[in-house]
């Protein structure tokens, strides 16, 4: 099959999605600009910041891209094959991911913009919201600590990275402080900001630095505490110096490298490579495929995004429309580019050099640009050649890891100080809470066993966000069989996963691993309790409405 095909389907289908669906969600959930937000009416300019929409929606976007939306589709394709791969990204941005991070922006932003956890604990009761916010506050840890270990590794095997990477977090401070001290024009400073970083990239091709230091172990740590430096300066300075133009920046360019994958993808029309579907494989479709693929489809960690920094920064409820299911919808876009990169710019079959299988090996960043290059390559655009096509890749996945890094960063602070601990308020100190035990996983390795469990713990906190607004909005008389459906799937499919790979023939228990198997099972305990009480509490706002 032409690969040309799949990109005309996914852009007519995501398109429709928005105009219909989400209009559908806009009405049921009454979005009005009557009431003023909490990033006006609590405006601090630490967290609390009204943001012009553009702004924002590159702000959100980026904080929830990061890496999921290309690590999830890669693996699930060697497991599955391309198909349902693309029909789950395909079905599950539009109906149950984009209308997650809406009404989770939603609900927030109606609940003077506190996170999922405190809204849970509110409309619960607050022992389902403590576990809750527990939960969360772990995998945050563990996000922070695995994609900070991920881009120090990069930038370690791509030393032609440095250069973009500082340039544009350098370039996204003086942007911040152009834009809210001096009120230069957002154009012309969009403009400079563009020049420069586009080129960084070529400085960074042609003037590469030495990333060797000392020892290969003293090299890692210290790329590791570089980038854990900049998450916690990231994380305690004003939204609008860093954390915000550096993400709409990034955003700008992702939304540039997509138009140029799926360009070239018309116009090179590549064939697919790949199997349309693999059984018989070490995993079962269901639920695996559905844990597997999380943030282009469906994810726990766009509901704390939302909840959490994109609800502090908005202007208006009518911007929540494009930011939170808009922005879901175009990172499902960028997973159906990364699934047809994957199979139709590579070579398919085992012992193939440059094919999908020998570059899984060497990782997936690697994979990713390599596929981006050897289709934008063909182009025949001036300067971009197949490997600088495959830098501008694998620029793009470095930033959105450590967007992913430092908007964790914030949201552990936030969690911690809204629900966990509440009397602890000091930015400074959270923070460090946050990022000295994340920091000693990252440089221990210790985190590699844990990390295992993300899939399931990142859908159970989807389907667990779902059941407080869904508390929330029935205690507002709005109807909610729209949220109540998915998260019914959701919830079954990730409760069924924690059993199914702890006993399964392979699994946790299986391969002597009781960390994981003790995890695991505490999880999927923690998970039906809070599920419990969840439907309880439906079930009696329900009863006291009749």
């Amino acid at each position: 099959m032409n690969a040309t095909l799949i990109v005309v389907i996914a852009l007519v289908w995501m398109f429709l999605g928005y105009k219909f669906y989400g209009r559908f969600i806009e009405k049921r959930i009454k979005v009005s600009d009557k009431s003023k937000t909490p990033a006006v009416t609590s405006k601090n300019k630490i967290d609390f910041s009204p943001a012009k929409k553009n702004f924002l929606a590159g702000h959100h976007f980026a904080s929830i891209a990061g890496a999921g939306p290309i690590i999830g589709p890669i693996l699930a394709i060697s497991y599955f094959g391309w198909l349902p791969v693309a029909i789950w990204i395909l079905v599950g941005s539009v109906f149950i991911g984009a209308m997650h991070d809406y009404i989770s922006l939603i609900a927030s932003v109606r609940n003077k913009a506190k996170g999922v956890a405190s809204i849970t604990s509110e409309n619960l009761n607050k022992r389902a919201g403590w576990v809750f916010g527990l939960m969360i506050f772990i995998t945050l840890i563990l996000i922070v600590t695995v994609f900070s270990v991920s881009s120090a590794e990069s930038i370690i095997e791509k030393s032609n990275l440095i250069i973009p990477l500082a340039t544009i977090t350098v370039v996204a401070i003086f942007f911040g402080i152009g834009l809210e001290k001096f009120k230069i024009n957002p154009k012309l400073l969009t403009s400079i900001a563009i020049v420069l970083i586009a080129v960084s990239i070529w400085a960074g091709e042609v003037f590469q630095i030495s990333t060797f230091l000392i020892s290969a172990e003293f090299t890692r740590v210290f790329w590791i505490t570089v980038i854990f430096v900049y998450a916690f300066t990231a994380s305690v300075i004003p939204v609008s110096i860093l954390l915000r133009p550096r993400d709409y920046l990034s955003s700008i360019q992702l939304v540039f490298t997509l138009l140029l994958g799926f360009v070239g993808i018309l116009i090179v029309r590549p064939l697919i490579n790949a199997p349309e579907y693999i059984s018989g494989g070490s995993f079962a479709l269901w639920p695996i495929l559905f844990i597997t693929v999380a943030c282009g489809a469906i994810s726990g960690f766009h509901g704390l995004v939302s909840s959490g920094t994109t609800s502090k920064q908005l202007s208006k409820e009518s911007d929540a429309k494009r930011i939170g299911y808009g922005g879901m919808l175009l990172e499902g876009l960028l997973a159906i580019l990364v699934t047809l990169i994957a199979v139709a710019g590579l070579s398919w079959g085992t012992g193939v050099v440059g094919g999908f299988q020998d570059l899984l090996s060497k990782g997936w960043i690697v994979l990713f640009s390599d596929g981006f290059g050897n289709i934008v390559g063909q182009l025949g655009i001036p300067l971009i050649t197949v490997s600088v096509a495959g830098l501008i890749g694998a620029f793009m996945v470095n930033q959105f890891i450590l967007t992913s890094v430092d908007t964790s960063s914030r949201l552990g602070r936030f969690v911690f100080s809204e629900t966990l601990l509440p009397k602890i308020k000091n930015r400074f100190l959270v923070t460090l809470i946050v990022l000295v035990p994340a920091w000693l996983l990252a440089v221990s390795n210790s985190y590699q066993t844990l990390w295992r469990l993300f899939g399931t713990s990142n859908q159970l906190i989807a389907s667990i966000t779902m059941i407080g607004v869904s508390a929330y909005f029935i205690s507002k008389k709005i109807k909610v069989k729209f949220i109540v459906i998915p998260m019914l799937f959701v919830l079954v499919t990730t409760m069924y996963s924690l059993l199914y790979l702890t006993f399964r023939s392979g699994g946790y228990i299986a391969e002597g691993n009781l960390v994981l198997a003790t995890i695991s099972l505490l999880m999927f305990v923690l998970g039906t309790i809070v599920s419990f009480e969840g439907f309880r509490e439906i079930f009696k706002i329900k009863i006291k409405k009749k």
